[in-house]
C-alpha cells in the first residue's frame, strides 16, 4: 500500500524547483522564509524534497501497525490460542526505526502541526541546518517522531501483548549513544514504558559502555519492571572466546540487565548461516559443556540483580531531548559533538568516585513524577539529589514539577529554552557536584576512570559491582572500609575469597562482591611456576583445506579466470544471470592423503572429482553439509573437484541488494535460491604455504602458533598431556597462557572445564606425588570459516557479513578491501604454569 510506506526528505540548495515539497529563501529576521513561488532577483534556494521508500514502512502511521498486527500476531493467535502465556511467552521486536537512512518525515505528524495552526512545512529547513531560531520547531518536529514511535508502535504492540496473556520486549535500533538514538525514533527510554520486558542491545567485541543498560534498568526500576533483556554478542566474530563474553555480558548486567538472548542459533551454518554477524551458540559453537558454566553464570548473576535494588538517591535528568535541537542527518555524530562530550565529562566524574545514580527521562517524568516530602518521585523511585546536566532545552512538564523540588539540585548549566523556545529558566542549584562526589554512600575511588561501580541491596544480601570498562587498559580502583566487611564472590565456584582496598582490575575484568562480615579471612604466600615443558601435544583432531576461489563456465563455456568465489557469485548476481554454471576449483597434493570433501547441499546436476563422479552422505557437523570420501580418487599433484547446478534468483535479490534504496531491512529478508559457496577438505594433513597438503607425520610443540605451523584452517581439539608434581601445599592454581574456547582438564581421572578464566583451583584434584594431566583444548570456528580476507583489520572487534563476502561491492573487479591473504589467529596455549598457595604465617 502506497500509503504505508516511510518517507524521509532530501535537501539541495540550488535553483527554484517546482516540484519540491518546500523552498526557502533567506531572510534577514527569519533566518529563512518558506515560498510558494519563484521570486524574482533571488539567486539561491533552499529546496526540500519528500521521497517515497520503496524498502520500508512507516510505522508511525497507526494504520501501518494495526496491518502488521493483523497479518502476524492475529494469525499467530487464531492458530495458537491456547499456547499464548506458555510456549508462547511472548515476542520480540527487532530494531523498529522510522526512515533511519536520511532525515524521517511522516505525514501523520501534518496532522498535530495542524491541530495548532501550523504548517509543517514552515520549519523543515530547520532540519537541515544550524541555527538557534530553529529551536523551537525542531523540539516540536522530534517530540512528535518520538511520542507517534512510542504510542502507534510500542503501545499498539504492548497493549495487545497484554490483553493476549503475552509480553512484548525487544530493543531500538541503537541505545548506546546519543546520536545514534536519532536513528529509530528520537529517544529509547520512553519505548521502555511500553514494553513488559525492555530490552537492549550490545554488538562486537567491545564495551557496550554505560548508557544503554543504566537506561533500560533506570526506567524499568521507576515502573517497576523485573526483568531487562539484552541481545548480546553479535558482531563479536568467531573467535570471541567465553572469558570476553563474560565480560561483555557482566557490563550490561553489572547496570542492571538480568535475562541473557545470545546472538545467534542458527539451525544451520549453510549459505548466510557462515557469516550472519557470528558468533555462534549451540551445537556448531564448539564450546563442548563450557556453555552449560557460561549460562548457570549469568542465571546466578541475573538472580543478584533481580532479586536486588540499585542503591541510588541521585537522579539524571536524561539529555536526550538536547540532540534533537541540533542533529544533523548528513552530519550524524558530529552534529552534537558538544552534548556528548559533556555527557562524557560527567559520567567519567561521577564514576571516578564511585556516585550511583539513574536517568530520568522527561517523557517519563511528565507521566510519572512528582514532588512529595522533599524527593522526585519517579514511579516506584524516589530521589533526593537532581543534577541537571548542560543542556540548552528543558520540557516545560520537567520545568514546572523542578520548581517544586526542594531537595539537593545540582545545575551544571542553567537550561536558556523550554521546549526549544527561549526563556528564562529559574532553576538555582543549591549543591555542587563536587557536593554530590564527596557524599557516596560507599567511599570509592578511580582516578583512571576506567571502572564504574554499582551497588545493590535485597533480601538476598548486599552487593558491590565493579566493571572495568577498557578493553585494553587496566583500571586501579581504592575503597576505604569495604575489605573489612565484603567478600569477593566467584558465580562460576560460589566461593568467597578476601580482598584488599586496593585492587587493580586487568581490561575487561570485573569483580563481584559480597557483604560478609563472618566470614574467615587468610592471607597467603605464593610462588608461580612454569610448568610448560613438562607437557607435549599428543593429539589432534583432523586438519582442514579451505578452497574459496575456483572458475566457472557458463552453459558449457569455456571455464573463465580464477576468482574468489564471492567475487564469482557476486557477478552472477549483478548480472542476475539464470542458467547452467560449471564450477572448478582446484588443490594440490605432495603425496596422496585420505581426505574427505565436505560442502554445502545443493541441486547439483553432477560433482566430479579428478573426473570421477562422487556421491554425498551426511555431514555429522551440519545437517545442510554433506561429505564425500575421496581417497581413491586423488593423486599427487593438481586436482580438481567440479560441479554444475542451475543457477538462477527470484526477482526481488537484485533489488535488495543493488538498487540504492534497498535498506538494511530488505537485505536482512534476503534469501537465495541458488548460490557458490567455499568448499573444504579435511583430513590427518598439514597446509603448506603455498596451500599445498602433505601428510601430517609429526604433531606439533605446545604453542598458540599453530596456524603458522600447517594448520591456519583448523578447527576442532588439540591434546596436551604431561604431570604436575603436588607436595601437599594448601592451593594450587593451575594456569594456561594462550587463546581458545574452553579447556577440559582431567586430572587422576578428575574433571576441571577451563571456561570463564584462564586460572582454576585444582587442589581437590591432586594427589601427593606426580599427577598425571590431560588438557584438551576446543578451538573456534574462526580460523575455519573466517573472514579470512578483510584487508583492513586482520581480526576485527566488531564482525558483520560484509567482511566475509563484500557482497555488491564486486561490479568493478576486486574491491579495496578484499585482500587475496588469508588471515588467520592464535589457537593453543604458549605456557602452562601453576600458583602454589601456603598460609603465611
Amino acid at each position: 500500500v502506497e500509503s504505508f510506506r516511510a518517507r524521509f526528505l532530501e535537501y539541495s540548495i540550488g535553483e527554484w524547483d517546482e516540484t519540491a515539497f518546500a523552498s526557502f529563501v533567506v531572510d534577514e529576521q527569519l533566518g529563512f522564509k518558506r515560498v510558494t513561488a519563484r521570486q524574482v532577483g533571488v539567486q539561491e534556494y533552499h529546496n526540500i524534497y519528500l521521497r517515497v521508500s520503496p524498502a520500508n514502512t512507516d510505522i508511525l502511521n497507526p494504520d501501518v501497525v494495526d496491518a502488521f498486527i493483523q497479518a502476524t500476531h492475529e494469525e499467530y493467535y487464531r492458530r495458537f490460542p491456547d499456547s499464548f502465556g506458555r510456549e508462547l511467552a511472548g515476542f520480540f521486536t527487532d530494531e523498529p526505526q522510522y526512515y533511519r537512512w536520511a532525515t524521517p518525515y511522516t505525514p501523520c505528524a501534518e496532522q498535530v502541526f495542524e491541530k495548532d495552526g501550523e504548517d509543517i512545512r514552515d520549519g523543515l529547513i530547520w532540519l537541515f541546518v544550524h541555527d538557534e531560531r530553529g529551536y523551537e520547531y525542531r523540539a516540536k518536529y522530534f517530540h512528535t517522531l518520538n511520542e507517534l514511535y512510542t504510542d502507534n508502535f510500542y503501545k499498539k504492540l504492548y497493549d495487545w501483548c497484554s490483553e493476549h496473556n503475552c509480553k512484548l520486549t525487544g530493543h531500538s535500533i541503537e541505545e548506546s549513544i546519543l546520536f545514534a538514538q536519532m536513528w529509530g525514533g528520537g529517544a529509547v527510554s520512553p519505548s521502555y514504558e511500553f514494553e513488559h520486558i525492555p530490552a537492549i542491545d550490545a554488538l562486537g567485541r567491545t564495551n557496550v559502555g554505560e548508557l544503554g543498560p543504566k537506561q533500560a534498568a533506570s526506567v524499568a526500576a521507576q515502573l517497576g519492571k523485573r526483568q531487562i533483556l539484552t541481545e548480546t554478542f553479535a558482531c563479536s566474530g568467531n573467535d570471541v572466546t567465553p572469558i570476553e563474553l563474560k565480560n561483555i555480558g557482566e557490563s550490561q548486567y553489572f547496570h542492571g540487565v538480568n535475562l541473557m538472548c545470545q546472538h545467534l542459533y542458527p539451525y544451520s551454518m549453510a549459505g548466510q548461516g557462515k557469516f550472519d554477524h557470528p558468533p555462534v551458540f549451540g551445537c556448531h559453537g564448539n564450546w563442548g559443556d563450557g556453555f552449560k558454566v557460561f549460562n548457570d553464570y549469568f542465571t546466578r548473576l541475573g538472580a543478584i540483580i533481580t532479586n536486588t535494588k540499585d542503591c541510588v538517591d541521585v537522579a539524571i535528568l536524561h539529555p536526550q531531548r538536547n540532540v534533537w535541537l541540533e542533529y544533523v542527518h548528513k552530519e550524524d555524530q558530529k552534529s552534537v559533538e558538544p552534548l556528548q562530550e559533556a555527557y562524557d565529562e560527567l559520567i567519567t566524574e561521577l564514576r571516578k568516585n564511585g556516585v550511583t545514580y539513574q536517568w530520568v527521562d522527561e517523557r517519563i517524568l511528565a507521566r510519572h513524577g512528582s514532588v512529595e516530602e522533599g524527593l522526585l518521585r519517579v514511579g516506584e523511585c524516589a530521589y533526593s539529589t537532581v543534577i541537571i546536566p548542560k543542556m540548552r532545552s528543558i520540557a516545560e512538564s520537567s520545568y514546572v514539577l523542578l520548581q517544586k523540588f526542594n531537595g539537593k539540585l545540582c545545575v551544571l548549566q542553567a537550561p536558556t529554552h523550554i521546549d526549544g523556545k527561549k526563556a528564562e529558566v529559574r532553576l538555582l542549584g543549591n549543591c555542587s557536584l563536587e557536593e554530590i562526589k564527596s557524599s557516596a554512600e560507599i567511599s570509592y575511588t578511580c582516578a583512571d576512570g576506567n571502572a564504574c561501580m554499582t551497588h545493590r541491596k535485597g533480601e538476598i544480601g548486599e552487593f558491590i559491582f565493579v566493571k572495568n570498562l577498557s578493553m585494553t587498559e587496566e583500571s586501579k580502583i581504592s575503597f576505604q572500609g569495604v575489605a573489612e566487611c565484603y567478600m569477593r564472590l566467584d558465580l562460576e565456584t560460589l566461593q568467597e575469597t578476601p580482598i584488599q582496598n586496593d585492587i587493580t582490575l586487568a581490561p575487561a575484568d570485573g569483580i563481584v562482591l559480597v557483604r560478609n562480615e563472618t566470614a574467615k579471612r587468610k592471607s597467603y604466600c605464593e610462588k608461580t611456576v612454569d610448568i610448560t615443558k613438562n607437557f607435549q601435544v599428543t593429539g589432534m583432531t583432523e586438519n582442514f583445506l579451505v578452497l574459496d576461489y575456483a572458475q566457472i563456465a557458463k552453459n558449457g563455456e569455456a571455464f573463465g579466470k580464477k576468482y574468489p568465489i564471492t567475487g564469482l557469485f557476486d557477478e552472477l548476481l549483478y548480472e542476475d544471470y539464470k542458467g547452467e554454471i560449471a564450477v572448478r576449483q582446484t588443490f594440490t597434493l605432495q603425496e596422496k592423503i585420505p581426505l574427505t570433501l565436505i560442502m554445502e547441499k545443493a541441486k547439483l546436476k553432477w560433482a566430479k572429482v579428478n573426473g570421477q563422479e562422487i556421491s554425498f552422505t551426511a555431514n555429522d557437523f551440519d545437517i545442510k553439509f554433506v561429505e564425500a570420501n575421496i581417497d581413491d580418487l586423488v593423486k599427487i599433484g593438481e586436482n580438481e573437484f567440479t560441479y554444475a547446478v542451475d543457477f538462477w534468483q527470484h526477482d526481488g535479490v537484485h533489488f535488495a541488494l543493488f538498487d540504492p534504496l534497498a535498506t538494511e531491512s530488505v537485505k536482512n529478508c534476503l534469501y537465495y535460491d541458488t548460490s557458490i559457496e567455499t568448499i573444504y577438505l579435511k583430513g590427518d594433513f598439514v597446509v603448506n604455504k603455498d596451500m599445498s597438503l602433505a601428510r601430517r607425520k609429526d604433531l606439533p610443540k605446545v604453542s598458540s602458533n599453530l596456524y603458522k605451523e600447517g594448520y591456519p584452517f583448523f578447527k576442532g581439539t588439540v591434546t596436551l598431556q604431561g604431570k604436575i608434581d603436588y607436595n601437599g601445599a594448601e592451593k594450587v592454581v593451575l594456569g594456561l597462557i594462550g587463546r581458545y574456547m574452553v579447556a577440559e582438564v582431567e586430572i587422576n581421572g578428575k574433571e576441571q572445564l577451563f571456561t570463564l578464566s584462564n586460572e582454576y583451583d585444582i587442589t581437590s584434584l591432586l594427589s601427593e606425588g606426580l599427577n598425571d594431566v590431560k588438557i584438551v583444548l576446543r578451538s573456534s570456528l574462526r580460523n575455519l570459516f573466517g573472514p579470512h580476507h578483510w584487508a583492513l583489520d586482520s581480526e576485527p572487534k566488531w564482525v558483520n557479513p560484509l567482511m566475509f563476502t563484500l557482497r555488491a561491492h564486486w561490479k568493478n573487479g576486486q574491491p579495496s578491501q578484499y585482500t587475496d591473504t588469508y588471515h588467520s589467529v592464535p589457537f593453543g596455549v604458549d605456557s602452562v604454569y601453576c600458583v602454589i598457595k601456603r598460609a603465611c604465617e
